[in-house]
């Protein structure tokens, strides 16, 4: 089958792997739109390379419905294996980084067309060999957006009414790799690492320091077969890779948001009205407490944090190199205005200071906090362009068309 087949032809049969991810409906919607059949599937996957029962279900599954291709968010290798036995594509969007089932070797077979928001986790994967992913940013349905914007009654909109708002994690309450790996030998460096890391954008210090061979310790390497981070040899991924990106900026993601959130209510705390929504136990910060609003449910609620916010946050986690986070797609479809650390991709797609606004520096967003409420029309007058330019450019059937009209590898 051609991927062009795919896309053009009407009523072709796809089956849509689903786990939970957020979008799942949305994705479904778009595929019937653009003429799929689209099936639902949902037996949850107990081993990505490994899962035996999985496979015995849905070889069997793609065979009685006549499956001709299977999509999901994320890839996981034991699908693609299941596919390539078929001998059916098999089409992954990924958009969390890191993702380490991309290192899996099954990568490689030729049923996979995988797209990956993020182009340096591409050109990471290609540097290994591999020629089944490709550069496909994540999208976002404006209309759906609106749909439960509009709808909400007016006190609900009123519960989310902002100055200042951030909506993630600041995993508190997750496993800290960080502390349990490195000892106070390794940490009397990383710590200076880390530092220095935060909020520099234009040098990527712990490439440099993990590749100088900073960290090579068999304790380390001890405590990560200990916590499941080897991955094994199901794995193209080098243990310095794993302990990059899932340690260290991770710790870098977890000062910055930690630094910049408590900055921003010392400073705005008192004067504005600055919100907090996060899963994270914030007991440990009690100034952040004062901020918390607890866990806002994607579909239903966060449209509404998004779109009655004068001024939405972005803190991309550091493991994202260059890509677009959702996030920053999620608030301007809610028609909010964006203010997010500097990231290559956003740059790229999107007008600097016409659709969103960006920091350099923890200083630099205070000061922008500060000029945007104080500026409402300018506010307003970019946050509608930021919605004009993903309604136009960032829509679910261009993502899908992208994704599923790359060539064979």
């Amino acid at each position: 089958m051609q991927n062009a087949e795919i896309i053009t032809g009407a009523d072709t049969k796809i089956m849509l792997y689903s786990w939970g991810a957020n979008n799942e409906q949305i994705l479904a919607d778009n595929l019937i739109g653009l003429g799929f059949e689209v099936v639902w599937y949902d037996k949850p996957c107990r081993h990505y390379t490994r899962d035996l029962e999985l496979a015995a279900d849905m070889i069997p599954f793609i065979h009685k419905e006549g499956i001709e291709a299977v999509v999901s968010f994320n890839y996981f290798p034991i699908i693609s294996m299941i596919c390539d036995t078929c001998k059916i594509p098999y089409y992954s969007w990924v958009y969390d980084c890191p993702h380490h089932t991309l290192y899996a070797k099954h990568v490689m077979l030729s049923c996979n067309r995988i797209g990956v928001f993020d182009r340096d986790m591409v050109r990471r994967l290609e540097e290994k060999g591999v020629r089944t992913v490709r550069h496909v940013p994540l999208s976002v349905d404006v209309s759906y957006f609106e749909h439960i914007i509009q709808g909400a009654r007016q006190e609900e909109r009123d519960l989310y009414r902002n100055d200042i708002s951030f909506v993630g994690s600041l995993y508190t309450d997750e496993h800290n790799y960080y502390d349990e790996l490195l000892g106070d030998r390794e940490r009397s460096v990383t710590d200076d690492l880390i530092s220095r890391q935060c909020f520099c954008y234009d040098a990527d210090l712990l490439e440099d320091a993990v590749h100088a061979g900073i960290l090579e310790s068999a304790g380390i390497r001890a405590q990560m077969e200990e916590n499941g981070l080897m991955l094994g040899e199901d794995y193209l991924v080098e243990p310095e890779e794993v302990l990059k990106a899932v340690v260290l900026e991770k710790k870098v993601t977890v000062e910055e948001r930690r630094i910049l959130l408590h900055q921003i209510a010392e400073r705005f705390g008192a004067q504005y009205r600055f919100a907090l929504y996060s899963a994270s136990d914030l007991a440990g910060y009690p100034l952040l407490q004062k901020h918390h609003k607890g866990v806002v449910d994607y579909h239903s609620q966060m449209p509404l944090v998004f779109a009655q916010s004068r001024i939405n946050l972005n803190i991309s986690l550091r493991s994202i190199h260059s890509g677009i986070p959702l996030r920053v797609l999620d608030i301007m479809a809610c028609g909010g205005f964006v203010l997010t650390n500097r990231q290559p991709e956003i740059d790229e797609f999107f007008r600097e200071d016409a659709e969103y606004v960006c920091y350099d520096s923890a200083e630099e967003c205070l000061d922008k906090i500060d000029y945007y409420l104080r500026h409402e029309d300018k506010r307003k007058c970019i946050a509608q362009a930021g919605q004009e330019a993903v309604r136009e450019r960032f829509g679910y059937r261009q993502g899908i068309s992208k994704l599923f009209t790359q060539t064979s590898p």
